[in-house]
């Protein structure tokens, strides 16, 4: 059961979702379509003041990414809430993205 959810629509031609699913438990899903060039590069994404899901096994395929999803812990919606998403990838930002869907 979600408690609210918040959207990166157009996030490098993909989108990434955070959605609170328990009292402290927020899971991240999503999937890039465009711009990452070097499938051995490393990828962080980084949300507002949470720390990056160092776990994050993202796979890149040229020129975007394969599904990924994380669980956030001792975190609620609110953390991801009204706050930019920065994407690097080896030691470059691709992107930076604000959040277009916030629902509670």
């Amino acid at each position: 059961m979600a408690i609210g959810d918040v959207t990166y629509t157009d996030a490098l031609g993909g989108r990434v979702t955070f959605t609170q699913t328990e009292d402290s438990t927020v899971r991240m899903t999503g999937q890039f379509n465009e711009g990452f060039d070097d499938q051995d590069a490393k990828v962080l994404l980084h949300v507002g003041d949470v720390p990056p899901a160092g776990s994050l096994d993202l796979g890149i395929n040229p020129p975007g990414t394969s599904a990924f999803e994380h669980d956030f812990n001792g975190v609620t919606i609110a953390d991801f809430t009204d706050v930019p998403i920065r994407i690097i990838a080896g030691n470059s930002v691709v992107a930076v993205c604000d959040p277009t869907v916030p629902v509670f």
